[in-house]
């Protein structure tokens, strides 16, 4: 059972209220481990991405605490210093607490932390917020979270996704090498997956969430330096630089990938680097190019529809209420599904189910 229910409720509330894409309970760890064995630094609560015209997101950490005789500066300094490792713009800092001393809180706000007491929480929500106490949504019920990450206990063979959704996708500093790792990570457990089974479905569309974020960053990006690339061959060279961490780097990682291909004697010495179903991914980005902000709201489509089959549920209108506020993320999470059930190769009644799902809540 997680800790600090109430707290983290609350701030998963706020978070889905302002249409924000939350994760929970992430395992932070070293960005250059040299241990054989990852060594866990700390864990934050919940890392909430927003949805940003520039950067395709920007983060906020929210970080709940329980205990009261902790001095909140120290709480608002170890919270700065987790700002700076995740990547983070703000941090908020919910303490047990009934007051806490105005310099604390100016010393904190010029770290770019808030901090609260417990009861002062609401009354900051609401003011952020106005859909704050009437949205309802299946990735705002914190048992929905725990449901999810039980899935690895139910089936171990799944729990290496389970982890890196909390943990290896977000400790990744470019999004080219998180986009590549997110379709490794469906690759290696499509045997092990069922269409039939809720869990597994919800598992599949959350991992589809987490690549829908990889893939807004890299339509940021692109539409920030080429807008509208020229032409195709413009477009794919633009994309295998970005994914591969620039020129030099794709052309040596391409040379070691012909040269395994030859030497293990298959036809495809000739062909070069990229990720699979090359054509339909490029093609994806350049859809997600004609509306680079409206894409960064497809992966709360996403991990919502996820949590209802999870939870067994029919109510699908928190979704709905998201796709009628921007149809083009909603179609842009159908195409999300439909590249990553063929990159990796899963069976195609993963693609019938969810897809149905997101079709015709875009279709009402």
């Amino acid at each position: 059972m997680l800790k600090d229910r109430d707290q983290k409720g609350k701030a998963l509330q706020y978070c889905i209220s302002k249409r924000w894409f939350p994760q929970m309970e992430v395992d932070v760890h070293p960005p250059h481990a040299v241990g054989k064995r990852a060594v866990l630094m700390t864990d934050l609560d919940l890392l909430a991405s927003i949805p940003d015209d520039f950067s395709g997101f920007r983060q906020v950490v929210i970080d709940c605490k329980t205990l009261s005789r902790e001095s909140p500066v120290n709480r608002s300094l170890w919270l700065r210093g987790l700002l700076d490792r995740m990547n983070a713009d703000y941090g908020v800092c919910i303490l047990k607490k009934s007051s806490i001393e105005a310099d604390h809180k100016l010393v904190a706000t010029r770290l770019g932390v808030v901090l609260l007491a417990e009861d002062e929480f609401d009354i900051y929500a609401s003011a952020m917020s106005p859909l704050y106490s009437s949205t309802t949504a299946h990735t705002a019920n914190i048992d929905a979270w725990e449901h999810f990450f039980a899935i690895k206990d139910k089936y171990p063979a799944l729990g290496s996704a389970i982890q890196f959704g909390r943990s290896s996708y977000w400790m990744q500093n470019e999004a080219g090498e998180t986009c590549r790792k997110t379709v490794a990570s469906l690759y290696e457990i499509r045997a092990e997956l069922d269409p039939d089974k809720p869990e597994h479905l919800a598992l599949v569309a959350d991992i589809a969430a987490l690549f829908g974020r990889t893939t807004a960053l890299l339509a940021a990006y692109l539409f920030r330096a080429y807008l509208h690339p020229r032409n195709q061959h413009e477009l794919e060279e633009a994309v295998k630089v970005l994914l591969y961490g620039g020129r030099d780097a794709y052309e040596y990682r391409n040379q070691l990938y012909r040269l395994l291909k030859e030497k293990a004697g298959t036809e495809a010495g000739s062909e070069d680097l990229a990720l699979p179903e090359w054509g339909r991914f490029v093609q994806l980005l350049r859809q997600l190019l004609d509306a680079p902000t409206e894409a960064s709201r497809a992966p709360l489509i996403l991990r919502e529809i996820g949590f209802a089959r999870l939870l067994g549920s029919d109510n699908f209108s928190f979704a709905k209420t998201l796709c009628k506020e921007s149809p083009q993320a909603g179609r842009f999470a159908v195409l999300i599904l439909s590249y990553l059930q063929k990159a990796a190769k899963l069976p195609a009644d993963f693609s019938t189910h969810l897809e149905k799902t997101l079709l015709s809540l875009l279709g009402n």
